[in-house]
């Protein structure tokens, strides 16, 4: 365990020598703490914030020195942590016991969205908050593997599994692209770590394949990691990055086919979308360029941005900030990848749920020789429906702790809020995805909803590249 003032309040207070310390800079902390399960979750340093402390972002750095003090061998593994590592280590067991089906059992002749998505195998895909690559005629699609996390045991993501297609229906799982780190509790791909949403790219000064991946919670910032080849071996290059000292949210790569520049889009401080350029080799960012939705608050601050070029004018798809709860998309567009970008709406057309058909979208990208260009998005949880009534409840109440005057909500929606937004317990074994086309409106994107359909064959090329 590292102590520091961004670990979870839930953590720091099992230390008692972290937690005396907590006492005596901010006496009374962590009995409120505590007293609220929800703040368990958050950070020292957040936790000073939403409670306005007074003078608490003063005190911080005399918290941050003391707990940097109890960062000694004796206390690199906690208690809790050797617990999970055997747990974790008994899951990988039962893994290599498993006897798994034999491949190409299952084939499937189109995208069914919101279903069950199976691969050859016919076992659950698990590539979740990901992104789809086409390289030398095959589309590998790599994500979050939920397939041990069950909302109980401790696992958040079990590495970055990678599958492989010619078709966009039929995928092969071709195992993990970055596996999880299983014996040490500080390792970024430790599956307790709030691992989300890998990006890569492939750097054209380098040649090296760039992967960035968001450590979500308390955190809140980047582990970067490089290979020769886009199926790996992967080397860590950074354990914990945090560009411009900005609390690091959902983010995208994007690179620009014609300068080699790239970029990074990343929920900063869940105030704005940050764009920053990525260095020559894409292992760092280094300049500020432009800042959009600006001076938002949850729960319309932008996240989950997907960008992508059209026609030469550049397109981000976000969501808004509810959990794991779907919420209105919206879409935007830019002249330049380092301008300002101007919203277009919500793409999602005849959408009852106001919830973007119940998913988040994670990536576009374009079908190999043709003009269409595909959403994926994750249905986190199949299980918990959202209908108009619950998307207005979940705005109102997580709205009116910053804005009371313009929105109100009653203690039992707040209390029906915590009970569906249970970000730490969801079993995201069994999320589905929800890829849909993407039509168009003159200039502006626009999803439908589709019960089934097949993706479009080379040579239908249209607008754009």
């Amino acid at each position: 365990m590292i102590f520091q003032r961004n670990m979870k309040m839930a953590d720091l207070l099992e230390n008692e020598q972290a937690a005396a310390a907590l006492d005596r800079v901010f006496p009374g902390l962590g009995a409120m703490a505590k007293s609220k399960p929800q703040a368990m979750s958050l950070s020292v340093e957040q936790l000073v914030r939403y409670a306005r402390i007074p003078n608490g972002e003063v005190k911080l750095p005399e918290l941050d020195e003391t707990l940097q003090a109890l960062n000694t061998p004796e206390n690199a593994v906690s208690p809790k942590e050797a617990q999970l590592t055997r747990r974790f280590q008994a899951i990988a067991r039962q893994d290599e016991e498993r006897i798994r089906p034999q491949p190409g059992t299952h084939v499937q002749h189109a995208i069914y969205p919101g279903q069950p998505w199976l691969d050859t195998q016919g076992e659950r895909i698990q590539a979740h908050g990901g992104a789809v690559l086409y390289e030398d005629g095959v589309y590998y699609w790599y994500g979050e593997n939920k397939e041990h996390t069950d909302g109980k045991n401790g696992v958040w993501t079990w590495g970055i599994k990678v599958y492989a297609s010619t078709d966009l229906c039929n995928w092969e799982d071709r195992g993990y692209l970055i596996p999880p780190v299983l014996d040490d509790p500080n390792s970024p791909l430790f599956p307790a770590k709030s691992v989300d949403r890998p990006h890569i790219l492939k750097c054209p000064a380098t040649g090296k394949y760039v992967c960035w991946i968001k450590i979500s919670g308390p955190s809140s910032v980047f582990t970067i990691w490089q290979a020769d080849r886009l199926l790996g071996p992967y080397t860590m290059v950074e354990a914990e990055y945090n560009p411009g000292g900005y609390a690091i949210g959902d983010f995208d790569l994007i690179s620009d086919e014609a300068t080699g520049k790239g970029y990074a889009y990343f929920d900063a401080d869940h105030n704005s979308i940050l764009c920053m350029e990525l260095s020559p080799d894409y292992l760092h960012a280094d300049t500020e360029k432009a800042a959009s939705y600006p001076d938002l608050f949850p729960p319309f601050t932008r996240e989950a941005p997907a960008l992508f070029e059209r026609g030469g004018k550049k397109y981000m798809l976000t969501s808004g900030m509810t959990g794991y709860v779907p919420n209105r998309s919206d879409s935007a567009w830019a002249e330049t990848w380092d301008g300002v970008f101007e919203s277009l709406g919500d793409p999602h057309r005849d959408d009852d749920s106001h919830a973007s058909f119940n998913s988040q979208i994670s990536k576009v990208f374009r079908v190999r020789g043709t003009d269409q260009w595909i959403a994926m998005a994750d249905r986190w949880l199949p299980r918990y429906p959202v209908d108009a009534r619950l998307a207005d409840l979940f705005e109102r109440v997580i709205a009116s702790s910053r804005d009371p005057d313009h929105y109100q909500a009653t203690e039992a929606e707040r209390q029906e809020m915590y009970a569906g937004n249970a970000i730490e317990t969801a079993q995201t074994m069994i999320a589905d995805y929800v890829w849909l086309p993407i039509d168009w409106e003159g200039d502006r994107p626009v999803l439908r909803w589709r019960d089934h359909w097949r993706p479009e064959s080379p040579g239908h090329l249209k607008q754009g590249k």
